[in-house]
């Protein structure tokens, strides 16, 4: 350093001597971001209240569960449960995903474009794609977990009270864990993607969540519309009920009546419902890779 005088001060400037770690670096970093972001972590406490309490949605019902069948011998899940099996279980974590990705997506999101963060993460070794797999990894891991977590705990509970002991328990009763495991993909994607896809165009968090909700939870109205109508093609208007492939899917998996879905009602079979949410999946993808690619 210089200063008006002349005189030349030695700072003791040393160059950086640590580890670089490169774009793996940085995708970790927007991954563990994201994490505390979807929490609100080192936020106002407001902004933990909502998140924290769908983790007490998702979990107390199988601690409670869980809990009764251990303290009544006579406790039989699939006759007394309120809450019955893994396929009854689910559509409640269903119901708890689809209202923790309606905040978490848009806020994992919308403020980097609002702050113009994204031109501080473009000054590091971070593509387009690093970014988006960390957003969506960070989206994912917290979803699966909301999914997976509670049906394990009931998994594992259940099989300590087996006559035949945890270990044979365990192991006679992993197709349900599979099971559970192939629908939360379905889940996870099939609620996560439509929320992430309206997130990358939306300009503010408070929108982009009502709009999504909207979309989630009005598309089965209009597919039940589209079931009623009779003219050539209006069977496939009933594939716009986004709610209701991921529960179409869970219904297969367990061999659960399909009941009035109207996708089924109209003949399309589950795989068309896998096919629907795989698309949508890969679209998104695609989307906020072009969308992102102007700004990283």
């Amino acid at each position: 350093m210089v200063d008006k005088a002349g005189v030349v001060y030695d700072l003791g400037y040393k160059p950086y001597e640590g580890q670089r770690l490169g774009r793996s670096g940085a995708i970790k970093a927007m991954l563990k971001d994201g994490l505390r972001r979807t929490f609100g972590i080192r936020r106002k406490a407001r902004r933990k209240i909502y998140p924290w309490g769908l983790v007490v949605l998702a979990f107390l019902p199988a601690i409670v569960f869980v809990g009764l069948a251990f303290a009544l011998s006579s406790f039989a899940p699939d006759a007394e449960s309120p809450f019955g099996g893994h396929a009854q279980y689910i559509s409640l974590v269903g119901t708890v995903i689809i209202l923790f990705v309606a905040s978490a997506a848009p806020n994992l999101l919308i403020p980097d474009r609002e702050e113009g963060v994204l031109s501080v993460y473009s000054s590091r070794p971070m593509t387009a794609w690093d970014y988006i797999w960390g957003r969506v990894g960070a989206l994912a891991l917290v979803a699966s977990a909301f999914f997976l977590l509670p049906n394990l705990l009931m998994y594992v509970g259940f099989a300590a009270l087996d006559e035949a002991g945890l270990a044979a328990a365990l192991i006679d009763n992993l197709d349900d864990l599979l099971k559970v495991l192939g629908t939360m993909v379905a889940y996870v994607i099939g609620y996560g993607a439509p929320a992430l896809l309206i997130s990358t165009y939306a300009k503010r968090v408070g929108p982009a969540a009502g709009i999504y909700l909207a979309v989630v939870f009005i598309s089965p109205g209009f597919a039940e519309m589209f079931r009623t109508l009779d003219f050539p093609g209006s069977r496939f208007g009933t594939l716009i009920a986004v709610l209701q492939h991921p529960e179409v899917i869970r219904n297969w998996v367990f061999d659960e009546s399909q009941g009035s879905v109207p996708m089924s009602a109209v003949g399309f079979e589950p795989w068309v419902s896998i096919l629907f949410i795989a698309l949508v999946g890969a679209g998104t993808m695609y989307l906020m890779a072009r969308r992102y690619r102007l700004e990283l």
